[in-house]
């Protein structure tokens, strides 16, 4: 008799994660004045049952027609199912984004073009045969490993580029590295090198210093510290057309034994554009999240849930917040956000006890009759509730209270509070989840952003589920992937704690939501404790 083996077990055992780098090439210029400002959004379907689930965005190219996008997409790959997956590529004007053209195939066929690399056509939604140029798609397996690199590099002596007849150009320079495909390098190698970082770009200096921070291995290089990479120093032209400086090779190992050797930076021909020194390449291994469970760190889950009058009349059956009276046992859309995401977080809350809050509402089962922008969810002193389901309870409790939705749509006080909550336990090990659930339409955005930034520094995450159909473009502002929030006065965060995911999204498929929920708190949660010198030793976590 066979030994039963849990289906889990099977799938994870089937189950591949890529990582899918993107280019275009001879996109359509959309644009009247200078050129298109490209990105690619990434959908995937994973049976024919299924629809359409956003899995990852590229970052935005400034005027170019040949993108090539350093922000990867990565995503599960089953051998065992039929996944189709469509790319669909953007020009970002200032208030929209406008069509370029899209391209619809299936994971496999990723994975069997020569060298894993898919060129196709690009079309339009409307089956337009027109062409809109094409689209390219590097995909490797990715080798997960908690490894990083932290790159610092200076050039000097670079020569100024000479334009508008004979005059000296302003000379903007920026980084990019690519990485090559194998570790033989060839023309080809080279030529079809991955682009997997950009720096900004400095201001007018022939002598800059790039100080690129901690890059994970998997992005870098795939985890073979003997890939080669070339490290690319180019001057950056408002049209697109940036001219390069030169280029440095040499792989991770390679780089971190030669730390203060100056480079020469060659250009095609041979010829030196000026010199490269690392100043620091330091190869590091972090800890997990399970580490720091282990070693005694817990996890504190709160939640804050929006009641302001942009979900809709509580009597109308379209609001949000709609209990039908003829079926009452029914979710409403808020009710099905806090059951599934409460579900997902609660089993890493060792006390099962919340601190709920609401805001945007006059709570009157509270006996407040002003306009709260964030009161006790429970009524009570101690907004504390025990488990998913007392949050589902105190939610119930102050719809049938008499609760009035009002606005606006304020994050800063519940986010406030929050933080003033955390700083009286930071003797504890405790780390914490504040969980928002709201339509998404907010009106505190600079003053949430000042927040978010003095709140980076705390052992803290925040999670944002936006329920409803609303543009929720302002809360992927607040997810800062690619660059940390900066406030008004200039001071960025010191890491990105902001997580956000679209409800709706998963309403065909809700296995992914766990996936997507809690995709980069891991990562925060070590950070924080790698910023704060805070190693996960179980002999010694009373001292932190």
């Amino acid at each position: 008799m066979e030994a039963y083996q849990p289906q889990a077990n099977i799938e994870n055992s089937l189950k591949q994660k890529l990582q899918l780098f993107i280019s275009c090439r001879k996109l359509k210029d959309l644009d009247i004045i200078s050129k298109s400002d490209p990105f690619v959004e990434v959908y995937l379907k994973n049976d024919e049952r299924s629809s359409w689930m956003l899995v990852g965005k590229t970052e935005t190219i400034q005027n170019n027609l040949n993108p090539d996008f350093s922000t990867p997409i990565i995503l599960d790959y089953f051998f065992e199912k039929t996944q189709d997956i469509r790319f669909e590529v953007y020009d970002q004007d200032p208030t929209r984004k406008e069509e370029q053209g899209m391209n619809t195939t299936k994971v496999a066929n990723l994975l069997g073009a020569k060298n894993q690399t898919y060129y196709a056509p690009l079309l339009l939604s409307n089956g337009s045969k027109k062409n809109r140029g094409s689209i390219v798609v590097n995909t490797d397996a990715v080798k997960d490993s908690n490894k990083s690199v932290v790159i610092s590099l200076e050039c000097s002596k670079l020569k100024s580029k000479k334009e508008f007849f004979g005059l000296v150009s302003t000379n903007h320079p920026f980084l990019e590295i690519k990485r090559c495909r194998t570790r033989e390098v060839t023309t080809d190698d080279i030529k079809n090198a991955i682009k997997v970082y950009t720096s900004p770009v400095l201001k007018p200096t022939l002598n800059p210093v790039f100080n690129l921070g901690e890059i994970s291995l998997d992005k870098l290089c795939n985890n073979d510290i003997d890939l080669p990479l070339l490290f690319q120093v180019w001057s950056y032209r408002k049209s697109g057309k940036h001219r390069i400086y030169g280029t440095v090779q040499g792989s991770v190992r390679q780089m971190v034994d030669q730390v203060g050797v100056e480079h020469s930076i060659i250009k095609k021909q041979g010829n030196p554009y000026g010199t490269m020194t690392f100043s620091r390449f330091d190869y590091i291994e972090k800890p997990t999240m399970v580490d720091y469970l282990r070693s005694g760190w817990k996890i504190s889950l709160s939640v804050a849930i929006d009641f302001t009058a942009s979900n809709g009349e509580l009597s109308e059956s379209s609001s949000l917040h709609y209990i039908n009276p003829n079926n009452p046992a029914k979710m409403t859309p808020y009710e099905e956000a806090i059951y599934n995401v409460g579900n997902i977080l609660e089993p890493y809350d060792s006390d099962r006890m919340f601190p709920v809050f609401g805001f945007g509402a006059k709570p009157r089962f509270c006996g407040i009759q002003q306009v709260s922008h964030c009161f006790h969810l429970n009524g009570q002193e101690n907004p504390e509730v025990e488990g998913v389901q007392g949050i589902l309870e105190a939610y119930r409790n102050a719809m049938y209270g008499g609760i009035g939705l009002y606005g606006p749509t304020n994050f800063t006080p519940c986010l406030q509070a929050m933080t003033n909550f955390i700083k009286e336990r930071l003797s504890m090990t405790e780390y914490h989840i504040m969980l928002y659930i709201t339509d998404g339409a907010i009106t505190d955005m600079k003053e949430t952003i000042a927040e978010i930034v003095k709140a980076s520094h705390l052992p803290m995450s925040i999670i944002i589920v936006g329920v409803g159909t609303a543009n929720f473009s302002r809360m992927e502002d607040l997810d800062s992937d690619g660059q940390m929030l900066r406030d008004g006065y200039g001071n960025y965060a010191s890491r990105d704690i902001v997580q956000f995911v679209e409800f709706n999204n998963y309403s065909s498929d809700i296995s992914y939501l766990h996936e997507d929920v809690l995709r980069e708190v891991p990562g925060q949660l070590v950070g924080y404790m790698m910023n704060n010198g805070i190693a996960p030793n179980p002999l010694t976590h009373e001292e932190y």
